[in-house]
C-alpha cells in the first residue's frame, strides 16, 4: 500500500489488511469539501487511512479503526473505535535461513506527519504491550491510551504476504550487501531490526566535500588523525580478511587534542557527538553499542570514566567480539551478541595504569587488543597544522567539522569497495602491507598485522576518492606509530616481563626481612619467603618456598610464573624432573625450594 493511497481496510476474522474500493472523491453529504467515500465493512475489522473517509454516515479520521460489526434482529449495528495514527505492518521479517528472527515491518506517520519504519522482533509480542507501545509512542505515533493494549492486537494479527531478511545488527550480510539504520548498500533487500527503533547515529550532514576538506585533506602529516579515520574505516575489512577486532588508545595529558582524534573517526559514520561514547557504561550496555557498530568503529572518550576493575574484561569483550551468555524468560539460553568493530579510544591513563589503580593487573592479551598510543606530537596530538595558528585551533577546526560534515565518508568507503571487487583480494593484500612491518614475536606480529590493516584501508580510501592525500601516506603513518609502540615496550612477552620485574621488586623489598640465611639455624624472617645463601661470584641466590613465589609472581599462576623464570635462565639448581631442589633447613626439616638468580632478573627491572 502506497503511503498515498490511504484508505485501507482489513476484513475477515484473520484481519487481513488489503486494499478497500472507495468511491473516490465523491462529495460526501456530510462534509463541504470532496472526502472519499467508502462502503461500511461487513464484518468486525481493521481499517487504516492516511485521511480523512466518509464510512456510512460517519467520517473516520486518519489512523487505524477497529471496526465492530454486529448482526442482530433488528439489523446490523457498526460501531468505529479509533486505536492510533496510521500504522501499517508491510511486510514479515526473518533470518536468511527463514529459521530466526521473526518480526513485523512497521511504518507509520507520527505527530509531525513524517512517515518511520521500524522492524519489530516478534518476540516483543510474547511479553506486556508496553515494551513495543514505548518504542512507538518515542517515535511519535499518537496513540488512544484507553485502547492502547489493542494497537498490539492489531500488530500481531496482520499477516502481509510481503518477506523482508531481518539483519539483527549493522554491517555485512553477505559479500556486497551492507546493512545500515536507514540504508543498505550493495545488492539484495534487508532491514535492521532491534527492540528499539533504529538509531540515527548513523545520520548525515554536510557534504563528503566539506568533510574531505576540514577533516580528511588534514590527515596528511599528521599521524594520529591519520590513526583515526584509517581505523573508522576498517571495520568494514573486518568481515572479507577474516579478522577479529582490537583497537587503539590514544594516551596523553588532557587539552592535547586526544578527544577531537576521537570526534575525527567518529565522524566517517555520523554527527561524531552522538556517535562517540564514553567509558562510563556498564559492560552489558557497550554490548548493545557494539552490536550497533558492527563492521564499523567503536569510538569511545576517556577512559578514565571506566571501573577499573571490568575494564579488562570489557577490552577482552570488545575485542573477541562475543558477550555474555544470558538466560532468556525461560531459563534457557539465549544467543549472545556478536559483533566485529575496531575499538578507537582516548583517555589520559594507559590500559595497564587504569587497572593498577583497580586493583587488577593488565594481561598480555589484553594489552595487544587495545594498544596504547602516545598523543605527545609537535602541537598536542598534532604535527602538521595545515595553517591554523595552534593546536587548540586546530583541534577546534577538527571539533566543528566533525558535527558539520559527516556520515559520508564511510558509506562512500563501502560502495566503491563493492563497485571495486577488490573484497577477493583483501587477504592477499594484507599478506603484502604486513611483511612491511618489522614484528619480534607472536605478540607484536598481532599488533603489526592491525597496524598494516588500518593502513590497509587508508590506501584503500584513497585509490576510492574518499581520502585525499597522496598515495602512500595512510602506510607510512602507520609505519612511524607501529615503531612507536614498538619502542615502547621491551622486547619479549609482556607478561614474562611482568612476572619477572614483579619478582626483582619483590626481592629488593624483602631480601633482608622475610629471608635469612639458610646456614644459620637462629636466622628469623617475618611472614618468611624463604631463604638466602651466597653466590659462587658473589652476591646471593634467593631460595623461595611455594607461597612466597607465588606472592613475588603478583598473582600469576605458578606454571606460568617459572615459565618466566626460564626464559632468562633465572632458576640456578633443581632436581631432576623438578622446578625446585631438595634442602635441608636448620630445623632439620627438608623442604624443596625454588633457586633464584636475582642478577637474571635486572635486565627486566
Amino acid at each position: 500500500m502506497s503511503q498515498k493511497n490511504g484508505a485501507q481496510a482489513s476484513t475477515g476474522s484473520a484481519c487481513l489488511v488489503k486494499s478497500a474500493h472507495p468511491q473516490m472523491m465523491n462529495r460526501s453529504p456530510l462534509t463541504d469539501s470532496s472526502v472519499p467515500v467508502i462502503a461500511p465493512p461487513k464484518e468486525t475489522c481493521y481499517g487504516v487511512y492516511d485521511h480523512d473517509v466518509v464510512m456510512g454516515r460517519t467520517t473516520i479520521g486518519p489512523g487505524v479503526w477497529r471496526h465492530r460489526v454486529r448482526h442482530s434482529e433488528g439489523g446490523v449495528e457498526i460501531t468505529h473505535e479509533w486505536l492510533c495514527g496510521p500504522l501499517y505492518v508491510d511486510a514479515i521479517t526473518r533470518s536468511g535461513d527463514r529459521n530466526s528472527d521473526y518480526g513485523r515491518l512497521l511504518r507509520l506517520r507520527n505527530s509531525d506527519r513524517k512517515w518511520l519504519q521500524w522492524a519489530m522482533p516478534s518476540e516483543l509480542l510474547a511479553g506486556r504491550a508496553d515494551s513495543i507501545l514505548a518504542v512507538l509512542l518515542g517515535m511519535g505515533l499518537e496513540v488512544n491510551y484507553r485502547r492502547r493494549s489493542e494497537v498490539c492486537e492489531y500488530i500481531a494479527q496482520q499477516r502481509p504476504a510481503r518477506r523482508v531478511t531481518a539483519a539483527t545488527s549493522t554491517g555485512w550480510l553477505g559479500a556486497n550487501l551492507f546493512v545500515m539504520p536507514g540504508q543498505n548498500i550493495g545488492t539484495g533487500e534487508a532491514i535492521l531490526q532491534g527492540e528499539a527503533a533504529s538509531a540515527s547515529d548513523y545520520g548525515q550532514g554536510g557534504t563528503l566535500e566539506g568533510w574531505q576538506e576540514g577533516i580528511g585533506a588534514r590527515c596528511d602529516g599528521n599521524p594520529l588523525l591519520m590513526l583515526s579515520v584509517c581505523v573508522a574505516l576498517t571495520g568494514p575489512l573486518l568481515y572479507h580478511t577474516q579478522r577479529s577486532g582490537g583497537g587503539f588508545h590514544i594516551v596523553g595529558d588532557s587539552s592535547t587534542g586526544k578527544s577531537s582524534a576521537i570526534l575525527a573517526g567518529a565522524s566517517v559514520w555520523g554527527n561524531a557527538e552522538r556517535f562517540t561514547r564514553t567509558w562510563r557504561a556498564t559492560g552489558n550496555g557497550l554490548e548493545g553499542v557494539a552490536s550497533q557498530r558492527n563492521d564499523t568503529v567503536l569510538a569511545l572518550d576517556e577512559i578514565g570514566e571506566a571501573d577499573p576493575r571490568e575494564i579488562g574484561n570489557v577490552v577482552y569483550a570488545m575485542a573477541n567480539g562475543s558477550g555474555k551468555a544470558r538466560a532468556g524468560r525461560t531459563g534457557a539460553a539465549r544467543a549472545a551478541k556478536r559483533w566485529r568493530v575496531m575499538l578507537f579510544s582516548s583517555g589520559e591513563l594507559g590500559l595497564s595504569r587504569l587497572m593498577v589503580e583497580g586493583g587488577k593487573r593488565a594481561r598480555a592479551g589484553q594489552e595487544i587488543r587495545l594498544l596504547d598510543i602516545s598523543a605527545r606530537r609537535a602541537h598536542g596530538a598534532w604535527d602538521h597544522l595545515h595553517g591554523e595558528a595552534g593546536g587548540r585551533e586546530f583541534s577546534d577546526l577538527i571539533q566543528r567539522t566533525s558535527v558539520t560534515h559527516y556520515g559520508h565518508a564511510g558509506p562512500v568507503f563501502i560502495e566503491r569497495l563493492i563497485v571495486s571487487g577488490v573484497q577477493a583480494d583483501l587477504v592477499r593484500l594484507l599478506v603484502g602491507y604486513c611483511e612491511r612491518f618489522p614484528a619480534r614475536g607472536g605478540q607484536e606480529q598481532r599488533a603489526a598485522e592491525r597496524f598494516a590493516l588500518v593502513g590497509l584501508a587508508g590506501e584503500l580510501a584513497v585509490s576510492f576518492g574518499v581520502l585525499p592525500v597522496p598515495p602512500g601516506s595512510p602506510i607510512k603513518a602507520m609505519l612511524e606509530l607501529f615503531e612507536i609502540w614498538r619502542a615502547g615496550r621491551d622486547a619479549g612477552p609482556s607478561e614474562s616481563r611482568k612476572i619477572l620485574r614483579s619478582i626483582a621488586d619483590f626481592l629488593a623489598r624483602h631480601g633482608d626481612t622475610r629471608f635469612s640465611n639458610v646456614k644459620d639455624p637462629t636466622g628469623v624472617a617475618r611472614d618468611r619467603a624463604g631463604y638466602w645463601e651466597e653466590a659462587p661470584g658473589g652476591g646471593r641466590i634467593y631460595l623461595l618456598n611455594r607461597p612466597g613465589l607465588e606472592e613475588a609472581g603478583s598473582g600469576f599462576d605458578l606454571v606460568r610464573i617459572v615459565q618466566a623464570l626460564d626464559s632468562v635462565e633465572a632458576i640456578t639448581k633443581r632436581d631432576p624432573g623438578k622446578n625446585q631442589a631438595l634442602r635441608r633447613l636448620p630445623n632439620g626439616i627438608r623442604q624443596r625450594l625454588y633457586y633464584i638468580d636475582p642478577l637474571r632478573l635486572e635486565s627486566t627491572s
